[in-house]
């Protein structure tokens, strides 16, 4: 008997539960529909006095293929309006690009016009719309309109099954014309143009910067270096940019001198070769300095790309002509003493 109860009441609680599960579930839907109406009532409270239409050429296209379409929109003139540009404007289709809308304005109304290009994904019948927003003066709401759709048959690709693959065709060779002929002869021309006023620079360059001093040899070495010296004054090569070409001249006149006087082999040996042999040669340690530091400027302006100043040029100068004049007359004097001692011996004998 009391199982009977216990039973009894155990079906009237599963009820209970089961008529509030249905009540809670009737209050979701009733609040989602009352949401929808009042979308909808906003929409149509919006757009009551707006149109948007669509038009298209064709309603056949292939999947992926662009379907081009014409915008008309009619609103009042004092609404903002956001014109379909992105794919969340068009259902059923994605947005590819779009022309520059013109807009026209007539009675208190505003008309745009535009060409769209859209595309689609799907097969098969598929209904496609565009979407306007817009926001009326004095409302925040943006409010959205649907055009009309239009129904567009999408397929795909036939293929023929019966069809086989075909091999790769080879490559085709294009029998050569007159007009080739000639450019490859143009081009062989043209390389052998360059190709010879490259060697003649190269040859000019390499004179330009090797001149060599020739020789008087019915003038003494003193003479032939302080004509030589005087000339490259004279044509003020270092004040017109040629620093280089100013000491590699000068230098060269000492070196040729010093090799014609004193038999050393100036012009062969670097400077760091020559020194010791002029050390050798009795002069004053103030012509040795001087003389060093003339040669050693002119190196760094040859092989380090150095830029004497004006006043090393002058004194470059300055100390050349000194060590010529200083040596021409230190050889003289001592030349004059083997003659007198010579003189005396005969005398003695």
């Amino acid at each position: 008997m009391e199982q009977k109860k216990y039973l009894k009441a155990f079906i009237l609680l599963l009820a209970a539960v089961s008529l509030l599960a249905a009540a809670s579930l009737h209050a979701q839907e009733s609040l989602h529909a009352q949401e929808v109406e009042g979308q909808e009532a906003a929409e149509t409270k919006g757009s009551a006095d707006a149109t948007i239409t669509i038009h298209t050429d064709s309603t056949n296209y292939l999947i992926g293929e662009w379907i081009p379409l014409h915008l008309q929109v009619d609103a009042p003139a004092e609404w903002k309006l956001i014109l379909p540009a992105t794919d969340d404007d068009f259902e059923n289709a994605e947005f590819v690009s779009g022309e520059e809308a013109e807009r026209s304005r007539k009675g208190g109304r505003q008309q745009f016009e535009q060409n769209l290009t859209v595309t689609v994904f799907d097969t098969g019948r598929i209904p496609v719309s565009a979407i306007l927003h817009f926001m009326r003066p004095g409302d925040t709401t943006t409010y959205a309109l649907r055009s009309a759709p239009i129904d567009f048959t999408v397929s795909t690709v036939a293929l023929d099954t019966n069809i086989t693959f075909k091999d790769i065709r080879d490559v085709m060779h294009v029998p050569l014309t007159i007009w080739d002929y000639l450019m490859y002869a143009g081009i062989v021309l043209l390389l052998a143009v360059l190709g010879w006023l490259g060697y003649r620079w190269y040859r000019d360059r390499d004179n330009g910067e090797e001149e060599e001093v020739e020789p008087e040899p019915d003038l003494p070495a003193d003479v032939i270096a302080l004509r030589a010296l005087e000339q490259l004054r004279q044509e003020a090569l270092w004040q017109k940019g040629e620093h280089k070409m100013y000491q590699a001249r000068l230098t060269d006149i000492l070196r040729a001198y010093i090799e014609r006087r004193f038999a050393v082999p100036a012009l062969e040996h670097p400077t760091s070769e020559l020194m010791p042999d002029v050390a050798m040669l009795g002069l004053t340690p103030a012509l040795v300095a001087d003389l060093e530091r003339t040669l050693r400027t002119a190196d760094m302006s040859k092989f380090a790309r150095y830029v004497p100043t004006a006043d090393e040029h002058e004194r470059a100068m300055a100390l050349a002509t000194h060590f010529v004049e200083e040596t021409r007359k230190s050889v003289q004097s001592t030349e004059e003493h083997p003659s007198t001692e010579a003189k005396g011996g005969d005398a003695h004998v």
